[in-house]
């Protein structure tokens, strides 16, 4: 009877055991990872790409409108003016005969009349008489001047109320000296070779414009009382005075 129970109680022993083993969890049974290594590693590696920048493109303007030239106020524009002034004479009426000792301070009457070919640029045809008074050294002198001819002026801005510009002008000149006491009128005439002019108008209103002038010219009588024996001499002139411009069909 003992041998059978000795055997009940190994079976009963192996039993047991066995339910417990399969209790255990796999974890339980997995070996520990060993510590990792601190030693640098040999192997080596790879240089890092370059960044790539992107640069954004400039954003797309809409195209422009072209400026439109300013309005022109002189092309196209009949001007005319007229100035009074002083004028004195320099220079030789002829060999031997100075015109500052016939010809005193005068008074100088111009007048003007052109046409706008551009917004800068005007033609046309001028003409002055001047009326000298009796210099010291010929107080019974009387002495008239007439003179005219082509131009052409050149207007510097455009836009603006005072209109600055610049003249230049050749023509012919004849000039009359009456010495008084019943002695005959002696008379000269030659070219105008230059005429420089510098002036401003301001106009105040669209059509009527007035400034300053000044005025140099020089030329030559090349036929005067003694024109068969005395050579030619030249002369000269300055002018200043004011200017009064109409335009029209106005600025």
């Amino acid at each position: 009877m003992r041998f059978p129970a000795a055997l009940g109680v190994a079976s009963a022993a192996l039993l047991f055991a066995g339910l417990a083993s399969a209790q255990t969890p796999d974890s339980a049974a997995a070996p520990a990872a060993p510590p990792a290594s601190t030693a640098p590693s040999t192997t080596p590696t790879a240089s890092a790409a370059p960044a790539i920048v992107v640069i954004p493109s400039e954003p797309e303007h809409p195209p422009l409108e072209p400026i439109p030239n300013a309005h022109d106020t002189l092309g196209h524009h009949f001007v005319i003016g007229g100035a009074v002034g002083a004028k004195w004479g320099f220079g030789s009426l002829s060999d031997g005969s100075k015109q500052d000792d016939q010809l005193g301070t005068g008074l100088a009457l111009n007048l003007d009349l052109g046409f706008g070919l551009s917004r800068n640029v005007v033609v046309g045809a001028w003409g002055e008489f001047d009326d000298y008074s009796s210099p010291s050294a010929c107080t019974t002198c009387a002495t008239q001047s007439f003179a005219g001819g082509p131009f052409l002026r050149y207007h510097i801005v455009q836009g603006t109320r005072f209109d600055p510009w610049g003249a230049i002008a050749i023509g012919l000149r004849q000039t009359k000296v009456d010495p008084g006491g019943g002695n005959a009128t002696s008379s000269y005439f030659g070219p105008d070779w230059l005429r420089l002019t510098l002036g401003g108008d301001w106009y105040p209103l669209a059509n009527l414009g007035i400034g300053p002038y000044i005025e140099f010219d020089i030329g030559a009588y090349n036929k005067h009382p003694n024109s068969g024996t005395v050579d030619t001499t030249l002369h000269t002139g300055l002018g200043t005075g004011l200017r009064v411009v109409l335009d029209f069909p106005g600025k």
